[in-house]
């Protein structure tokens, strides 16, 4: 991620805080169903109207406050499994039972181990990340790499441990359109890519990780909680990034801890061109005074270079919904679930921005269109 936690509310801001949660969770719960976890969307449903829990979940990230107290249980869980809350969850057991029957356990865990949840939900991040996004960046980099030249050096907010870093070192298989990428690669990703020219895999000059909390590989730890991040329904996704956690650790990849935006000067200066900066599901976690600013960082230091940047963010109207701030729990009419993410290309030049959605991809990359 990219900006730093406010600090705590003063008591009466503390209290539309609270508001603003309670309407995630009744917001969340439509959108884990669709998103594939029913398990996540119950405990939404249960948790938006009990006091205890709203207040538990305003201690996580800005605007992501239910899905990190559910991966903050799901983190705890992995460690110790004899709770009888695991039944619950797939990535514990064959056969989970009934996620409608949950939230009970689900609370009573809560309040039991309050005091090992509140430590995730203040000092760890949310930095979700699957290998399959990568199919959702690779058609916009391989566009870029042809305007902007080869090798292609990389810089991403919000690189979590890297994985999208990596994005050269598997293949692709394309929908009627045959494999692309490394002989052997450890990882093949299944996708559909509709329109555009013809798909390859650039050449990567250096690599470059931008995160509050970078991930270490290497360590057990810190990789537990990224697989805590992962919904409990998608055991093969979490088989998945273990296995491009392996591929990580033997990257080439330089990871710098801290608040993006302050850390993106100096990275400009060292970072040879053609440059592109990317992010994924990243921004949407930002306020909109911390885009204004990057936008305007990226538009001066674009007086002396060329830089173009990768978007892959849900829509501002997704946004709102998301956290709670539209005034309907009820998904917004126009917002497919297949195409909650919008792909930017950004060219700044000579001071200025050229931005424009060039593509809509399914929020895991699985189907990426391109708009004519």
């Amino acid at each position: 991620m990219g900006i730093d936690r406010p600090e705590r509310d003063p008591a009466p801001v503390r209290g539309e805080r609270l508001d603003t949660v309670a309407a995630a969770f009744r917001a969340g719960e439509r959108i884990y169903r669709s998103l594939g976890t029913p398990l996540y969307g119950a405990l939404c449903a249960g948790g938006a109207d009990d006091p205890d829990i709203i207040e538990l979940a305003s201690h996580g990230q800005e605007g992501a406050q239910p899905v990190h107290l559910f991966a903050s249980v799901h983190y705890l869980l992995l460690r110790d499994s004899d709770d009888p809350l695991s039944r619950y969850f797939a990535t514990l057991t064959d056969e989970p039972a009934s996620p409608e029957q949950a939230f009970p356990e689900f609370a009573r865990f809560c309040a039991k181990h309050r005091d090992e949840i509140l430590p995730l939900l203040e000092n760890r991040t949310v930095q979700t990340t699957y290998v399959e996004r990568c199919r959702a960046l690779m058609p916009p980099l391989a566009q870029v790499a042809k305007e902007a030249g080869e090798p292609l050096n990389l810089v991403e907010i919000g690189c979590s441990a890297g994985v999208l870093l990596a994005f050269d070192k598997y293949a692709y298989e394309l929908k009627g359109a045959g494999r692309i990428g490394i002989a052997g690669a450890p990882l093949t990703l299944m996708t559909e890519v509709r329109g555009g020219p013809p798909l390859y895999i650039p050449k990567i000059g250096t690599r470059i990780g931008l995160d509050l909390h970078p991930v270490n590989v290497r360590s057990a730890e810190e990789r537990q909680w990224l697989l805590a991040l992962s919904f409990p329904e998608f055991r093969e996704q979490q088989a998945r990034l273990a296995t491009a956690l392996d591929v990580v650790a033997q990257t080439d990849i330089r990871m710098l801890e801290g608040d993006g935006l302050a850390l993106m000067p100096a990275v400009l200066a060292e970072t040879p061109s053609p440059l592109c900066i990317f992010h994924s599901t990243c921004l949407f976690y930002w306020s909109r005074e911390a885009k204004t600013a990057l936008d305007a960082l990226l538009m001066h230091a674009s007086r002396s270079r060329d830089i173009y940047r990768i978007g892959i963010e849900p829509s501002e109207r997704f946004d709102s919904w998301y956290a709670g701030r539209a005034d309907s729990p009820e998904q917004p009419q126009g917002i497919a679930q297949s195409s909650w993410g919008e792909v930017v290309i950004a060219r700044y030049r000579v001071g200025a921005v050229d931005s424009r959605v060039v593509a809509h991809a399914a929020w895991d990359g699985g189907s990426f269109e391109w708009i004519d």
